[in-house]
Parts: C-alpha cells; sequence; structure tokens
C-alpha cells in the first residue's frame, strides 16, 4: 500500500496533522486518477486527527522493477546497443594508498586482449569503445577530503557496447591495491554504481549499485563481469572475490581464465602464467614472469608500437645502449648498427611512420650469448623527425618470449606531461645481478626508468643515462607472486529481487 500524510502548514508552530489517505497499489492497472477518501488515522499516535474529513484526488502509476542494490551472483542481462558506465568511489586513509580500475578483455578461446582492456596506463582500447577516466590517487588534485582524513576518489570506465569490437568476449573488471604492504583495510569504503548512459537527453540510467565487502587482508577484487552472448546483447554479473597477493591484473591471469570456464570449457589454466603491468621506477626478476620457474627463453624481443598523432607520420627510434658496471659504453644498437659486436643483441629495422600493425621497431636478444662484460642494456626512445614525444599517441612497449609471443612484461606511455618538449626518453634497462642484490650475474632483471632526455638518436642521451643510474641504485624487485592451484569459478546466478517502484508524477490535490 500507498500512504500520504496530510498536514496544514504554520508559519509560527509546528504544522498540524490532518488526515491519512491509503492506495492499495495495483501494479498491473494503467496510471489512474481518483478520489480517495481522508482518514483519522492511527489513535493514540503522533498520526491522528480526530476531525478529519473530505477526499484527495490523487494520480499514480506503479511499476515492477528489478532492485538496484545487488550483491554476489545477481546477474542482469544488457541490451547490446547500450553505453555502459561503471563508476568506482572509495575512500582511503590519508594519501598513501593507491587503488586501481581495470577491465580487461578476453575472446572466445580464454585469450587475454591487451590491445581491448585498459587500465591506469592504458586508457583506451583499440577502436576507442572501452575508456578509462586515468589513474586517481588520493593525492590527486581535486579530490574531496572528509572531516576524518580520508579521501574520496573515483574512476569510471565506460564501454560502448556496439562497438565493441567482435573478437571480445567477455570482460572483467578488477579492482587492486597498488601500494606495496598495503591491503583492503586500508579503504575505508566502496561502492560501486553501474549506469545506462545512452541518452544523452535523458541522462544517465542506473542498472545496478553494489558495495563491495572487503574481508581481510586482500589486494585484489574481481568486480563483475560483462559476456556477450550469441545475440549480441550482454549478461552482467557481479563476481566479488578477493586474491590476497595480486598487485594488478597481470598476476591474476590465471584466475581470469578459470572464472572463464563456463565460456571455454577445456581452456588450459596455468598458474605461472602472467603479466608484469609495470609503472615508472618498478623493477621485476624476469624469469619470475616466465613460464618455466627460474629459466628465461633464449630469445626475448623488445617491442616498440606508437600511434600516427593527427595524421602526422612520427619516426620513432629504439635503441640499446650496452653499459659494464662502471657504466662504460660498450655498444649501441639501433637503425644505424642493426647488431652488436658479440651478435647478442640484434635491431629488427627502422619503421619511420608508426603506421605497421602491432609493433613498429623489435629488437633481439639473446641474452645467454651477452658478452660478460656488459652489465646492463638500456632501452631509448628518440623523435629522430623531431617531434616532441608528449604529441605521440598511445606509445607503448612490451618484452615478450619469441617462441610462444607471450608478454613477460609491459609498460604503456600515454598523455604523459613530463614527455613535454622533449625528444628522447630512457625507457628501461636490463641488469645483471650481484652480490649486493643477492644473486649471481646470471640473473637479469627489467628496470623501468621513463626518464626524458634531448636527443633525436641514442648516443645524444648517454650522458643522461649514465648521471640517472649514477645518482638512482635499482630499487628492490617486485616480488611475483606464488603460484597457486586455481579453483575458481563464476558463482552461481542468484535471482534478482524485485520491488514495487512509484515513479514521481506532479500531483493533482482537491478538496
Amino acid at each position: 500500500m500507498l500512504q500520504f500524510h496530510i498536514y496544514d502548514e504554520d508559519t509560527m508552530t509546528e504544522d498540524d496533522f490532518m488526515g491519512i489517505v491509503t492506495i492499495p497499489l495495483n501494479v498491473s492497472q494503467p496510471p489512474s486518477t481518483e478520489w480517495y477518501p481522508v482518514e483519522k488515522g492511527i489513535s493514540s499516535s503522533n498520526l491522528h486527527c480526530k476531525n478529519a474529513t473530505g477526499e484527495l484526488q490523487i494520480k499514480y502509476s506503479a511499476s515492477i522493477r528489478k532492485l538496484l542494490h545487488v550483491s554476489k551472483g545477481n546477474s542482469q542481462m544488457i541490451q547490446g546497443n547500450s553505453k555502459v558506465q561503471l563508476k568506482l568511489s572509495w575512500e582511503v586513509e590519508g594519501d598513501g594508498t593507491d587503488m586501481d580500475t581495470s577491465c580487461v578483455s578476453i575472446d572466445s578461446r580464454g585469450k587475454i586482449l591487451m590491445d581491448e582492456s585498459v587500465y591506469y596506463g592504458d586508457l583506451v582500447n583499440s577502436n576507442g569503445s572501452i575508456l578509462h577516466s586515468g589513474d586517481e590517487t588520493a593525492s590527486t588534485h581535486g579530490r574531496r577530503k572528509s572531516s576524518g582524513g580520508t579521501s574520496e576518489i573515483n574512476e569510471v570506465i565506460t564501454c560502448n557496447l556496439p562497438f565493441i569490437p567482435r573478437i571480445v568476449k567477455a570482460m572483467y573488471f578488477i579492482l587492486t591495491v597498488a601500494t606495496p604492504n598495503k591491503t583492503f583495510k586500508n579503504c575505508e569504503s566502496a561502492s560501486i554504481l553501474v549506469s545506462d548512459v545512452t541518452s544523452i537527453q535523458e541522462g544517465p540510467r542506473s542498472l545496478c549499485q553494489f558495495t563491495p565487502c572487503f574481508v581481510g587482508e586482500h589486494t585484489a577484487m574481481f568486480l563483475m563481469r560483462l559476456m556477450r552472448d550469441e545475440g549480441g546483447n550482454w549478461k552482467m554479473t557481479i563476481i566479488e572475490d578477493t586474491d590476497h597477493t595480486a598487485r594488478d591484473f597481470g598476476s591474476l591471469i590465471p584466475e581470469i581464465k578459470s572464472y572463464s570456464r563456463d565460456i571455454v570449457p577445456n581452456i588450459h589454466v596455468d598458474p605461472r602464467e602472467r603479466i608484469a603491468i609495470m609503472r615508472k621506477g618498478s623493477a621485476i626478476r624476469i624469469a619470475d614472469y616466465c613460464n618455466v620457474k627460474g629459466t628465461i627463453p633464449e630469445r626475448v624481443v623488445f617491442g616498440l608500437a606508437w600511434d600516427i598523432t593527427n595524421g602526422v607520420n612520427i619516426d620513432l627510434d629504439a635503441s640499446a645502449i650496452c653499459l659494464d658496471r662502471s657504466l662504460n659504453v660498450v655498444d649501441i644498437i639501433s637503425f644505424r648498427k642493426l647488431r652488436s659486436d658479440d651478435r647478442a643483441i640484434i635491431h629488427g629495422g627502422d619503421e619511420r611512420e608508426g603506421d605497421e600493425v602491432g609493433d613498429d621497431e623489435k629488437i633481439y636478444l639473446y641474452l645467454s650469448r651477452l658478452n660478460p662484460s656488459i652489465s646492463q642494456v638500456v632501452f631509448t626512445i628518440n623523435s629522430y623527425s623531431g617531434q616532441e614525444l608528449d604529441d605521440i599517441s598511445k606509445a607503448s612497449c612490451h618484452l615478450f618470449d619469441y617462441e610462444t609471443n607471450i608478454d613477460i612484461a609491459r609498460y604503456t606511455l600515454t598523455n604523459n606531461n613530463e614527455l613535454d618538449k622533449h625528444t628522447g626518453l630512457i625507457l628501461a634497462s636490463f641488469y645483471r645481478g650481484n652480490e649486493s642484490l643477492g644473486s649471481d650475474e646470471n640473473t637479469w632483471y627489467l628496470r623501468i626508468v621513463s626518464v626524458p632526455g634531448q636527443g633525436q638518436v641514442a648516443k645524444a642521451l648517454v650522458p643522461n643515462i649514465k648521471n640517472y643510474l649514477a645518482q638512482n641504485p635499482p630499487p628492490p624487485a617486485y616480488a611475483a607472486p606464488e603460484p597457486e592451484i586455481v579453483v575458481n569459478a563464476m558463482p552461481d546466478d542468484v535471482p534478482v529481487e524485485e520491488d514495487v517502484v512509484v515513479p514521481p508524477m506532479i500531483p493533482t490535490f482537491g478538496k
């Protein structure tokens, strides 16, 4: 039933109660206008008027819809022509906790589609149909701080469903705590709102909302999945499962594939499969991210890719500068010299326009053949055509196994303001282990430097490289999560509860 309480309006005293109108809701009938008697109300309470009389004319309409607030296992269908937006809001203690959202796409075989996934380092998929609003932290300018010392943070992922490439079968939405030694316990609260933003005129229409339940010292949570059906529509399912070790989605690939067993029943789940999603200043032990623990592939490849900006072809060059332990230059491999003296490093050749599909330039490394005097190999990017590097659209690099074509590590440069007015970039460094690192010289590490410089060729960056490496020793290598037996699966479907909804209307009153 629907109940109306009637009051008079008094300026100097409290409003007086004047009666109640009660309407039995009928969700099956069309909007109706009727006169309803005014009743005296509940005796011996504040809601009672012994002199109540008259009638009230009311027009109402009621319908049944699914409850907006959902929980683990709840599913609902979304039309394939919709534009869906997922907004994550959370509050963290102080400025020291960085949390990231990501949308990871897979194909019908369960393969991870990096070009169709978005996260803090890669904000747009291949055709712009999936957009990430950008990395937000508690120290980001303009974040609202509450009186309790917490900061409210928002990140938004928008999926324009009719334009998402057909190769995408499903998308997983993941939340991770990036800051070392921090967990969800440092998060005060969180909420997720999923809206249909297809209509500009009507504005956003809420599809559902839920509050993740952070229990224990966890660092990652699978929030939900969108899966495309045969008819082109999408099924949204709330997952809300956690992981206690992962700091980015690259360490959750076995779990993503395990969740996909209902899509690909015979999918192979390798507990060791992972990609190092790297940040500026981070370092990894390369063998930790290879399929066979402690073993680096015979040949690895450093690939560089970039997009044409505003129709202008930009000539970027990838180079490898070899240094000894005293930071003396041993060799430089670039478009001018395609092979190292020891034949361990081979440049794939110069690509001058940035319009190749996939990698635009590749550098091949046979680490076992490398001259023992070489302590590290520094990778650089130079704009040979002279354009500033911040004008380049979506430049990225990755390290992968030549034989299997499986990524080991990935780093993306998108809208990086630090590159403004610069034509060179000290991107990354391979370096050998030593006693100070607790490892022998056969242990190789990868470090992301990402420091801009000036120079249209690699040699021009050598002074910058020596100065930086002399003043900044390698950071501790990021500890990769130990592989575990992966048995997670999508939660059982739980029907979404329904409720009666009375949309607001402009009432007509009568006496």
